[in-house]
């Protein structure tokens, strides 16, 4: 029956192989079939098919084995050994070994073994063929490791006989051969006699040690007889499939490629193998400590070496389609085509994340758009250095698709220089799929972009992926420290101070009055949470109190750091410009105010129309800092200077004294006491204390919740 999201939601993918050739591999399969198939190929052959992890080489064996059974060629035997499923033996090889000559056993058309009444003579004879070297095998292994205790055997009859023999046939596979020669040792355990035993045990091993040598060279002479009488002289070919290989204990893997060498490379066998390449020439280095050259081994073993090619995207797309006929969105089989790793099984595992996601979402409430879900999953799982910076600071998310867009547009009446990328986004800049994947639907387009969107309504999908991912795959941040990004303030007049007909200014505002200022730069944002951190950690400064140790609350990566002090302020600058080589410090309040209000003297970051929704202030009803550029681009200065109005208050260098201001009065002088100018209103403020001029002074050594700051630097 089926349950409530059937209608609307696909099911869960699983990990089988691919049924349906989704990913165009039937030239590939055609092409292999055709040299095994062909007459004039000559064998024993390997092939080696190289391509990664969930590439789609089980798919593809498994198209080539069912094209060659459905061919209906009857002397043409294929068998599948999964060597992962057998790693639990002992001897991985021996079971290789055991399926490859159980492949060569008369069956039904059903493939289920012929009982032995319906056997012809032939096939009687063909069986009891095989059973002798089934057994030789075993026989050989069997003192193999028996021979390993012989000097051990010593030790063992230091008891009593009978505690001898119970001892001994522990360490025996099966305990018989030793039957006899233990039940002599129940009457000899002391003296001479022991002594005798001992070389008795010891002649026994040696002749069983010749004998082993002598089956395992006369195995791949009795297995080519075998096959060329049952097989190659009827037309035929015995085609071995060897999947996941690469998975197995290095050990066992090489024990098992070298017995295809040793004793299966025989006319009329043909081996096909499933590897990643990187995974098989690490065990093969790990094997042989360096001393043999991977890639030599592998082209002594491997023939026919075939690279799985990178799939496409138009492919990926119809494989998604084909895994899931029912997405929530069309669109996301295009994000997922274009932004996932071209491995069916990651594709798989990765849509699965997805459609988990897709349906948590839906029982939340969220407002969480599929598309968006499907972009930030494909950033998460193939991109997850920029999904640990975004999981901090959801703005970057924005700010790099703006970015890819070009869609950078200073207002006309202000000549501005186009912001770069935040320093830790940089190292993304020239990635062109993940342009693609952020482009990939036009500007303006409801309910698929990130450009539209706060960094407050971006943070839902955040958080939703974030806590559906198992820690140990939440990828850590980039290591570097993170430079504020800076907006450049062009030299020139402006008017500082507010007017005396201004009726919403306050005495320490007036008069209004002309300052000169150089060009420079200032932070685009206040200092956030995220920024401060590595300066906590690396120069051990005291972090703020709302932190606990050196983490900072969680989902306030992008919120501005609260509760530090002017000399906080000043000291991050000061490590800052020690880690860049150029000179920080907080902005004078002239510096500080032209960037927000501009040489046009608006009241108003965004003009002299008041606009709560422009800014995080008490009208806004929100009582708590918010993520910086959440009101940006709107909110923001002409400069593209955003959070000047409300949010938090800022530290400015100046000290706090009545206007007319004088850079050359001794109000920056750092060293001297006295309070300190801050700026800007904060979330608790209203309309009238987050104007650009209004202006407040704190004691230097103040912090509390709505108390942040901004960085300066020289142009």
């Amino acid at each position: 029956m089926p349950g409530p999201f059937s209608p609307l939601i696909s099911p869960i993918l699983d990990d089988r192989p691919a049924t349906e050739d989704a990913l165009d591999f039937a030239p590939y399969r055609d092409m292999f079939v055709g040299i095994v198939c062909d007459e004039n190929t000559h064998t024993p052959l390997t092939a080696g098919l190289f391509g990664s992890w969930g590439s789609g080489k089980t798919s593809l064996m498994s198209m080539i084995k069912k094209k060659i059974d459905d061919m209906g060629l009857p002397a043409y035997r294929t068998t599948w050994f999964n060597a992962w499923k057998y790693n639990h033996e002992d001897v991985l090889w021996r079971a290789l070994i055991v399926h490859v000559l159980n492949a060569l056993r008369p069956r039904s058309t059903d493939g289920l073994p012929l009982p032995e009444e319906q056997l012809t003579s032939e096939q009687k004879e063909m069986v009891k063929d095989l059973d002798r070297l089934e057994e030789s095998l075993y026989h050989a292994v069997e003192w193999e490791e028996l021979g390993r205790w012989t000097l051990d055997w010593a030790k063992a009859l230091r008891g009593t006989a009978e505690g001898a023999a119970e001892i001994a046939l522990s360490f025996v596979p099966g305990g018989q051969p030793l039957v006899d020669l233990l039940n002599k040792a129940t009457k000899a355990v002391t003296g001479k006699e022991k002594q005798a035993v001992l070389e008795a045990f010891q002649r026994e091993v040696r002749t069983h040690r010749r004998e082993q040598l002598q089956s395992l060279e006369q195995f791949e002479h009795e297995f080519q007889k075998l096959l060329e009488l049952y097989v190659t002289k009827r037309g035929g070919r015995l085609i071995v499939f060897v999947d996941d290989l690469d998975r197995c204990l290095p050990e066992k893997t090489i024990d098992v490629l070298e017995a295809i060498k040793l004793f299966l490379d025989v006319p009329g066998c043909i081996f096909l193998l499933g590897l990643d390449q990187e995974a098989i020439t690490q065990i093969i280095q790990s094997r042989y400590s360096g001393t043999v050259k991977a890639e030599q081994y592998l082209e002594k073993i491997v023939q026919i070496p075939f690279i799985l090619p990178p799939i496409e995207a138009v492919r990926m797309r119809s494989f998604i389609t084909s895994l899931v006929h029912q997405l929530p969105d069309d669109r996301c089989g295009d994000v997922f085509a274009e932004g996932l790793p071209p491995s069916p099984r990651q594709v798989k595992r990765i849509v699965n994340i997805f459609l988990l996601l897709w349906r948590l979402a839906r029982q939340k409430s969220e407002g969480i758009q599929p598309v968006r879900l499907a972009k930030v999953v494909a950033i998460q799982h193939t991109y997850p250095a920029l999904y640990a910076l975004v999981r901090e600071v959801p703005r970057y998310l924005r700010e790099l698709e703006v970015y890819f867009r070009a869609d950078i547009a200073p207002r006309s009446d202000v000549v501005t220089e186009a912001p770069s990328l935040p320093t830790q986004l940089q190292s993304f800049e020239g990635n062109a799929i993940l342009r693609r994947l952020l482009t990939m639907h036009p500007a303006g387009t409801p309910d698929v972009n990130f450009a539209d969107l706060t960094p407050e309504e971006i943070h839902p999908y955040i958080y939703l992926t974030y806590r559906a991912t198992p820690q140990a795959e939440t990828p850590s941040l980039p290591a570097g420290f993170q430079v504020p990004e800076m907006a450049i303030i062009p030299a020139g007049k402006f008017t500082l101070g507010s007017t005396a007909t201004d009726a919403d200014a306050f005495a320490g505002e007036k008069p209004a009055h002309e300052v000169e200022l150089n060009e420079y730069a200032i932070g685009r944002y206040p200092v956030t949470n995220f920024e401060y951190r590595a300066f906590v950690q690396d120069a051990k400064h005291k972090p703020p109190s709302d932190w606990e140790g050196d983490l900072y609350p969680e989902g306030k990566g992008d919120h501005p750091v609260t509760y530090v002090s002017w000399h906080d302020a000043v000291a991050y600058c000061e490590w800052l410009s020690k880690k860049t080589g150029q000179h920080y410090r907080p902005p004078t309040e002239a510096e500080w105010e032209k960037a927000a209000r501009g040489k046009e003297g608006f009241k108003w970051p965004w003009g002299d129309e008041w606009d709560p929704s422009l800014c995080n202030s008490k009208e806004g009803g929100i009582r708590h800092t918010t993520s910086v550029g959440q009101f940006s681009p709107q909110g923001s200065s002409l400069y593209g200077v955003a959070d000047m109005a409300g949010n938090v208050w800022e530290w400015c260098s100046s000290l706090h004294r009545n206007y007319k201001y004088r850079p050359d009065d001794g109000r920056e002088d750092l060293s001297a006491g006295g309070e300190r100018v801050v700026r800007g209103g904060g979330f608790l403020d209203g309309q009238r204390m987050v104007r650009c001029a209004s202006r407040n002074g704190r004691l230097p050594n103040s912090r509390d919740e709505a108390i942040g700051f901004r960085i300066v630097k020289a142009a």
